[in-house]
């Protein structure tokens, strides 16, 4: 994952993102007919290019920091995921490692992450405040203890930079499968 660090009035060149704990491991992987070949584990965050990856100001970028490990027979890689949150002023990576397989879904400027459970239909979230690396609970305790409201279970997409829109998704079983669900918090309307 890359992004362009600015540099004056124009954008300078691209940097990796997690570049503190991306790590390259040359190693010899094996075809099914047992034929060698090179190949480099790479240990370094990743994500889609959603703008919801970044925090308002881009000091922060949530991502998930991904591990490459070859198998036993050396034939695949298997992978491992931790929700990750990248410091753009410090060059820092953050990984949480609490709770399993997550993915990071969003970051405000003030350090406080937002974690989606698992790595594909993510229907569950935790909440992280990145600078006392401590568990601020699961989205639905957060936002009941945030904006005093009740919302389904689910994880935060995104909050506006003042903090009084926020947006998320949650997952709901019916006969026909799961669907994902967005739903929002704004401020009630003018009269």
């Amino acid at each position: 994952m890359l992004y362009w660090e600015k540099e004056g009035a124009g954008f300078g060149r691209p940097q990796w993102v997690g570049e503190d704990v991306r790590e390259i491991t040359p190693t010899v992987m094996q075809y099914q007919d047992g034929t060698e070949y090179d190949y480099n584990l790479v240990n370094g965050c990743i994500c889609q290019a959603q703008l919801t990856k970044i925090s308002p100001s881009g000091k922060w970028i949530a991502t998930t920091y991904r591990t490459e490990t070859p198998s036993a027979n050396r034939q695949y890689v298997e992978y491992t995921y931790a929700a990750a949150f990248y410091n753009t002023e410090t060059g820092t990576t953050t990984i949480v490692e609490d709770y399993g397989e997550t993915t990071g879904v969003h970051v405000t400027d003030d350090g406080i992450g937002f974690i989606g459970i698992g790595t594909l239909g993510v229907s569950a979230g935790k909440v992280y405040d990145l600078n006392t690396h401590t568990d601020l609970g699961d989205t639905q305790d957060w936002v009941y203890d945030t904006y005093g409201i009740v919302i389904p279970g689910g994880y935060i997409n995104h909050i506006s930079a003042d903090g009084r829109y926020v947006l998320g998704t949650s997952a709901q079983s019916s006969a026909g499968g799961t669907s994902f669900i967005n739903w929002y918090i704004a401020p009630p309307r003018a009269k």
